[in-house]
C-alpha cells in the first residue's frame, strides 16, 4: 500500500503562505482606522477627480456654445450685440479657448472695419496664450494691426521676438513678410532689402518669395 506523503518544500509553502496570512490579519486588524481612512481618501479623490472632468466637459460644451450664438448674435443683431457676447464668453468662461476664440474674432472684426489700433488692443494679451495657434494668430495679427497704425517699430520689433522664438513656426513667411513691410515702410531700406532676400531664398516657390521678389525688383532699382 502506498501512503499519501505531502512533500516538505509544499508543506513549508504552506506555512509560509498561512503565516503571511496571519501577519496581514493581524497588522490589518491594528492599523484598521488607518485603512479606512487611506480607503476614504481613496474614494474621495476619485469622487472628485470625476466631478472635475464632468465639470470641464459641460464648461467646454456651455463655452462652445457661447461661442456659436455670439456669431449668430453678429450676423441678426449687429456688432454691438455680437461684441457683447463675444465680450461675455471671456467673463463667463475666462482662459477657455472659446473665450480666446471669441477674442480672436473681435480683434479681426474690428481690423477689417478699420479700426486698427483697438484690434491690436484686442489681439494683445492673446499672445501670451498657452494655446500655440491661438498665440501665434494674435501675434502676427498684432504686428499688422501695429503696422496699419503707423507703429513700424512696435510691429517689427514684435516679428523679430516671434521669429527668434518660433524657429520652426508655420507661420515665418508671414511674420517675415510683415517684417520686412515694417522695415520698409519705416524707411529701414537696407534691413528690408535684407529681409527680403531672406524671403526670396527660403520661400522661392511660394506666394512670398513671389512678393519679395516684386519688392526687391522695386528697391534696388
Amino acid at each position: 500500500m502506498t501512503k499519501n506523503i505531502t512533500a516538505p518544500a509544499e508543506n513549508e509553502n504552506n506555512d509560509l503562505i498561512a503565516s503571511g496570512l496571519i501577519k496581514l490579519a493581524n497588522w490589518s486588524k491594528k492599523h484598521k482606522q488607518s485603512l479606512l481612512t487611506a480607503l476614504a481618501i481613496l474614494v474621495v479623490a476619485a469622487i472628485v477627480g470625476y466631478a472635475y472632468t464632468a465639470h470641464q466637459k459641460n464648461l467646454t460644451e456651455k463655452s462652445w456654445a457661447a461661442y456659436y450664438n455670439a456669431q449668430i448674435a453678429l450676423a441678426t443683431q449687429g456688432q454691438e450685440a455680437g461684441f457683447a457676447d463675444l465680450d461675455g464668453i471671456s467673463a463667463d468662461f475666462p482662459n477657455t479657448p472659446a473665450a480666446q476664440y471669441a477674442q480672436l474674432m473681435k480683434g479681426d472684426i474690428l481690423f477689417a472695419g478699420e479700426n486698427f489700433a483697438q484690434a491690436a488692443d484686442v489681439y494683445a494679451p492673446l499672445t501670451s496664450s498657452s494655446n500655440k495657434t491661438v498665440r501665434t494668430v494674435a501675434t502676427l495679427s498684432q504686428a499688422a494691426a501695429l503696422q496699419a497704425t503707423q507703429d513700424y517699430k512696435a510691429s517689427a520689433d514684435l516679428m523679430q521676438k516671434f521669429i527668434q522664438n518660433n524657429p520652426n513656426s508655420f507661420a515665418l513667411p508671414q511674420a517675415y513678410l510683415t517684417l520686412a513691410l515694417s522695415q520698409e515702410l519705416s524707411g529701414d531700406k537696407t534691413a528690408a532689402i535684407n529681409t527680403y532676400k531672406h524671403i526670396l531664398e527660403a520661400y522661392t516657390k511660394t506666394y512670398f518669395g513671389t512678393f519679395a521678389k516684386e519688392k526687391l525688383n522695386q528697391l534696388q532699382k
